[in-house]
């Protein structure tokens, strides 16, 4: 349903952080270090009182903006009673001094930390310069405060699933319980390197056309030769079809009758993935086993995307983003321009501005025709909007796979390639 105002809004306070993360959009970006004027938040807040919730964070840790406990004072006047703050975290600099200034004198909602593994080398070699002793020490203080703090207060922990944590995931699910941690959500990798999409453990081919083709991977790449030769022979020389040809088709045949598409060069590619998947699956079981054990809030990604069932997660919520620099912007993933890999291509993803706060109030940005036709058409995501992942072009240089300026249905911009929208990526809105 459309409104006239944002009910959620994810505050980028600033894009400077103390970490220098494995998988973070920092490592690709040119944009210049900012934390977001006081002056310019104070503006924002005149929207606040029509806010269901507020998310302080964006790509840098919100701890560093010297006026960042000033901006959770303003935010929790301004919001309505009922309205939530919250707040994300590395959780190196939230002391025990200043946790009892956001919890007990403030009143935040909900905060989240940041954190990968409970290994003390893992964890400083995915996140760079990050101490988990410090971390650890943060978060139990912050689950000590939950009895003493001015509003009802979850606690949570965001975790990247890699190759190099998953086994790990579930006596990670149980220390973090027995913390008093009330809801964890784990997010796949967003590859903005290749060494980063090494480590990702999901593949981009719907569930249900990969069930139909997996059992292709025994012939591999010989089988889309021999069916293009087969194909060949029948057309310039009048004889039969071969069978890897006769197979070919009855993939896309069975795919077509459920509404999907095949994509072979794809599922090759990422052979190695596809075994591994079941791991994960098992893995991701066991996690949940211990978290209802623990009675936690347990949020897992998905494993394989549907094309048929995706949606955007700022628009499901009518949230928009705003960057330190004041700029709106749709998503996190529209914040910045950077590389994106996927579906065995590097796309060029690129920054979709819709207003700025120095100029224009966030209604009048949010209320612009083109931010409500971008709205508009992702509501009805799955039927408005492709999903390359389950098309043979995707991995064969299609040209509306090359940025993110134009998809194949005419959408500007794309999102015909988020990992947001199939719930591999995973958003704390």
């Amino acid at each position: 349903m459309e409104v006239d105002f944002p009910e959620t809004l994810e505050v980028e306070v600033t894009n400077r952080c103390n970490f220098k993360c494995f998988m973070c959009i920092r490592n690709v970006w040119n944009v210049k270090p900012l934390d977001l004027d006081l002056g310019l938040y104070r503006k924002l807040a005149e929207c606040f009182p029509n806010l269901r919730k507020l998310v302080l964070y964006g790509f840098g840790e919100p701890f560093i903006n010297p006026s960042f406990i000033e901006m959770l004072r303003i935010a929790r006047s301004r919001l309505p009673e009922e309205g939530e703050v919250s707040i994300n975290t590395n959780g190196s600099l939230l002391t025990p001094r200043i946790a009892d200034k956001v919890v007990k004198d403030v009143g935040v909602d909900s905060i989240f930390f940041s954190i990968d593994t409970m290994d003390e080398a893992m964890l400083a070699d995915i996140r760079r310069g990050a101490d988990l002793g410090v971390i650890v020490r943060n978060l139990k203080y912050v689950a000590k405060l939950k009895g003493e703090a001015r509003r009802n207060l979850s606690l949570g922990v965001e975790a990247v699933v890699m190759k190099d944590n998953l086994r790990g995931l579930p006596e990670f699910v149980r220390v973090l319980a027995e913390e008093g941690v009330d809801k964890i959500l784990f997010s796949h990798v967003v590859p903005y390197m290749e060494e980063v999409l090494n480590q990702s453990l999901y593949v981009t081919l719907s569930k249900p056309s990969l069930e139909i083709i997996e059992p292709s991977l025994k012939y591999g790449w010989r089988l889309i030769r021999d069916s293009a030769q087969g194909v060949l022979s029948e057309v310039y020389t009048g004889n039969r079809r071969s069978g890897a040809t006769d197979l070919v088709k009855d993939f896309w045949r069975r795919a077509e009758r459920k509404g999907y598409w095949i994509n072979l060069p794809l599922l090759f590619t990422l052979k190695k993935v596809v075994k591994s998947i079941r791991e994960v699956e098992e893995c991701f079981e066991r996690c949940l086993k211990v978290a209802r054990e623990y009675q936690v809030d347990l949020d897992l990604p998905s494993v394989y995307p549907d094309a048929k069932r995706r949606s955007c997660p700022y628009v499901d919520v009518n949230a928009a983003f705003v960057r330190s620099d004041g700029k709106v912007v749709p998503c996190s993933e529209f914040a910045y321009r950077h590389p994106l890999y996927v579906n065995a291509h590097v796309k060029d993803v690129h920054e979709v501005v819709f207003g700025d706060l120095r100029k224009e109030s966030i209604e009048s940005i949010w209320n612009k025709d083109v931010y409500v036709n971008f709205r508009r058409i992702r509501r009805g995501l799955s039927e408005n909007v492709p999903w390359c992942g389950d098309c043979p072009y995707s991995a064969l240089g299609c040209f509306f796979t090359k940025t993110s300026e134009l998809d194949c249905y005419s959408n500007s911009p794309g999102c015909n390639e988020c990992l947001y929208s199939v719930g591999l990526a995973r958003c704390n809105l």
